[in-house]
């Protein structure tokens, strides 16, 4: 993943938080897929990237069956 891709897949996640509030990395993924990010693993990888920050917080939702993020 580039810098440039980072920045793009960065402010989709950011955008995509910000309409949702709360999304499963399973949900990002799909709708990034649908916008068409080349990057199969760039939700994952900026996920983390972004937490690592401090700009995004996650936790386990077993009723949701994975990891829900949300903007700090």
């Amino acid at each position: 993943m580039t810098d440039d891709e980072y920045t793009e897949s960065a402010e989709m996640v950011m955008r995509l938080l910000g309409e949702a509030r709360e999304l499963t990395t399973g949900e990002i993924e799909n709708a990034m897929m649908l916008e068409g990010t080349d990057c199969p693993d760039g939700a994952a990888k900026t996920l983390m990237r972004l937490k690592t920050r401090g700009v995004l917080k996650s936790r386990l939702d077993p009723s949701r069956k994975g990891w829900v993020w949300s903007i700090k």
